[in-house]
């Protein structure tokens, strides 16, 4: 109830011709920079000029203040799906209220206390998901949900710095589906399987991909309806089988073991599952404070993350929404990101990435393009 508009929402215009090269460099640069910690944790960046009389928006929330979900209600609320309909700030309300609760000690002790009960009684749930996980790795089954820390170590796996190359895709929804319903899996499934054929093909080229299949960390909603904005998931490890060359062949394995991955999600609670992803997290994170992120086994080689988006098109103030990108994190041992939206009839995939030691990264938007038809050939052959 007390910041200045003026520090969070910023106006751009870039030079002619409008090129989409100079609007992804613009929006490289400002994801770049952190967030100020003493303002509320977000941006919205309004640039002009694209050809065709067209603008984008970039807004930028702190990931401890929303997740995915989250994020996709906000663009709700911000868009109509009406051409017709028009902004009106005189009917906007001023939502303020306090922003310190006033601290109580006892109250606070008796929430954690709360908490500390909540999460022992999730622990047996936590340890029996790991136990299972140890016993396929120890019978060396390799179509089996892998556990965290055995990821092989890439060039994806090491320290970063502030740099930031954001690359961007697109794959047609239907005919995705179709592979989907056809190879019997799901969408997110054929998506694991698509950039795994990417990666594949990105370590071929630079010389890099080890023997052992590079694994998927995939964030999972546990979200329930009518919850505010948060950061409520929890993670499936899936493997993306880099290491196996026919792409009809890795869908089929990366199905089998994400149906499993699932069911053990869904058969834990969800105090169990956010235990089970901070056991995940955690180490990671004391990695990276120290500076040894780099220097162990990844708990996972890349994130990949699938939002649900809207099946129709979208307007703000009668302009019409043509694609809708999401940007995400990086960190120290996970120097790539992919994260998708639906939108209408598409799927728009956003990498973001640290460029600074992966060598022509930039063209992994083509690299998920060209493993998207090698896998719709792949699959026209299983047919014949």
């Amino acid at each position: 109830d007390d910041y200045d508009p003026a520090y969070h929402v910023q106006h751009y215009a870039l030079p002619a011709p409008g090129r989409l090269e100079d609007l992804l460099t613009l929006v490289s640069r400002a994801h770049e920079r952190v967030l100020d910690r003493n303002r509320p944790l977000w941006e919205l960046h309004v640039i002009e000029g694209l050809q065709g009389d067209r603008f984008a928006i970039y807004c930028k929330v702190h990931h401890a203040l929303v997740d995915g979900v989250g994020a996709l209600r906000m663009i709700d609320a911000l868009f109509s799906d009406s051409a017709g309909k028009r902004v009106d700030f005189k009917k906007a309300e001023v939502l303020a209220r306090e922003h310190h609760e006033k601290y109580q000690p006892l109250r606070q002790l008796g929430r954690a206390g709360a908490e500390l009960r909540r999460h022992s009684r999730a622990l047996p749930q936590v340890y029996t998901h790991l136990a299972s996980m140890g016993r396929d790795a120890l019978l060396g089954r390799k179509d089996a949900p892998p556990l965290p820390f055995t990821a092989p170590h890439t060039v994806f796996n090491t320290d970063i710095d502030a740099r930031r190359e954001i690359i961007l895709s697109q794959l047609p929804l239907k005919q995705l589906r179709t592979l989907a319903t056809r190879s019997g899996g799901t969408l997110n499934e054929v998506l694991i399987a698509v950039c795994g054929g990417a990666l594949r093909a990105y370590l071929l080229e630079q010389g890099e991909l080890p023997r052992e299949t590079l694994e998927a960390g995939i964030p999972m909603s546990i979200k329930r309806d009518g919850e505010e904005a948060g950061n409520q998931v929890c993670f499936m490890i899936s493997p993306f089988f880099t290491n196996e060359r026919d792409p009809w062949r890795r869908l089929k394995r990366v199905i089998k073991v994400s149906q499993q991955a699932k069911k053990d999600v869904r058969d834990m609670s969800r105090t169990a599952a956010q235990d089970f992803t901070n056991a995940l997290m955690m180490p990671t994170i004391l990695l990276t404070l120290t500076g040894n992120a780099g220097k162990v086994r990844p708990a996972l080689n890349c994130i990949v993350s699938n939002v649900p988006g809207s099946a129709k098109p979208l307007y703000l103030d009668g302009a019409e929404l043509e694609s809708l990108y999401p940007l995400s994190v990086v960190t120290d041992g996970i120097a790539i990101n992919i994260t998708v939206v639906s939108y209408q009839n598409t799927l728009c995939v956003a990498i973001t990435s640290c460029p600074t030691l992966l060598p022509d990264i930039g063209g992994l938007g083509k690299l998920i393009q060209g493993s998207f038809k090698e896998l719709k050939q792949a699959e026209r052959e299983q047919r014949k």
